[in-house]
């Protein structure tokens, strides 16, 4: 009885196994074998999902919608309706951005002391020293430093087993807020990287990037290093992407 209870069921196939997820109910072979078949049943889960947290099934596409421009999904918002990220609503027919403005982001942060589980630890100058003196403080570990870990409240994808889901409680309250200049603030002398994820920052370009400019500017003025770091899916505007990995490029940062 307790091995059956740890089988999932495919709803095309009927097969049971325990490397079919329970959520989903759609085994490997049917999605390779059927797709569009399986495309609907995994279209109505995730459409249930979003509809728990006050977000849109799928990225607007009105043709008379307003454009959003901030990631690649490009959404076309008509009145009364919000974007694919839960930040962008058509209000009376003017885009309302309610976080992930050069003023205000929807985030979470904290310090994570050098040298942490970064996805790039091994070869992140902060936990390697790769770019010794100009990028790192030491010719190894960067110990006795931080990082300071930015967790935003959004993102531009829809992956039904993400780690970080609860980005989607922040979207639906859309609390904390804090300002570029705020967060800024907290890349003190004992910051040598800020790291941008969540959720993703690519639904929140402009406000990490004008964190980073702040940011930057006071290290400049001190002397001292400050990377800046992408975890992202990626999916932002070209033009934003750019600049991302220019900052990044700049301040011997990862992306």
């Amino acid at each position: 009885m307790f091995r059956r209870k740890l089988l999932g069921r495919c709803l095309i196939c009927g097969d049971e196994s325990p490397l079919i997820a329970g959520q989903l109910n759609v085994c490997l072979k049917c999605i390779r074998r059927k797709p569009e078949e399986a495309g609907e049943i995994a279209k109505r889960v995730h459409n249930a999902t979003r509809r728990v947290f006050g977000l849109p099934p799928a990225p607007p596409k009105d043709p008379d919608g307003l454009p959003c421009g901030v990631c690649a999904n490009d959404c076309r918002i008509k009145p009364g309706e919000k974007g694919f990220c839960g930040l962008v609503l058509n209000s009376n027919g003017s885009l309302t951005r309610l976080g992930g403005t050069q003023e205000r982001g929807l985030l979470e942060w904290y310090y994570d002391p050098l040298p942490t589980n970064c996805v790039a630890w091994w070869f992140c100058p902060g936990c390697t020293g790769t770019g010794y003196p100009k990028y790192a403080h030491k010719l190894g570990v960067e110990e006795g430093y931080e990082n300071l870990a930015v967790f935003y409240g959004s993102c531009s994808f829809d992956c039904l087993f993400c780690q970080n889901w609860h980005f989607r409680q922040m979207s639906q309250s859309l609390r904390p807020l804090v300002s570029s200049e705020e967060l800024a603030s907290k890349a003190g002398r004992s910051v040598s990287c800020i790291c941008f994820f969540g959720g993703d920052p690519s639904t929140q370009m402009m406000h990490a990037l004008e964190t980073s400019r702040i940011a930057l500017q006071k290290a400049e003025a001190e002397g001292r290093i400050l990377r800046i770091c992408w975890e992202t899916n990626g999916n932002m505007s070209k033009s934003l992407a750019l600049k991302a990995a220019e900052l990044s490029l700049k301040s011997g940062g990862i992306v």
